[in-house]
C-alpha cells in the first residue's frame, strides 16, 4: 500500500475502470468550489477500497 498523498490522477489510476474515472472527472467538473472537496474525499474513499481489494 502507498503512502504516497490522493491526487486527482491517482484516483483516476486507483479507479482502474474508464467509467468510474469518467463518474469522478464528471462530478469534480460540475461540483461549485465548495463542494470539491467533499467530492474528492468520496472518490478517494471509494479508490482506496478499490485498491484494497487489488491488493489482497
Amino acid at each position: 500500500m502507498s503512502t504516497l498523498p490522493w491526487t486527482v490522477e491517482r484516483i483516476r489510476e486507483a479507479l482502474a475502470s474508464p467509467s468510474l474515472a469518467r463518474r469522478f472527472d464528471d462530478e469534480m467538473d460540475r461540483a461549485q468550489p465548495d463542494e470539491r472537496p467533499e467530492i474528492f474525499a468520496k472518490w478517494q474513499r471509494i479508490a482506496g477500497g478499490l485498491r484494497a481489494v487489488g491488493d489482497h
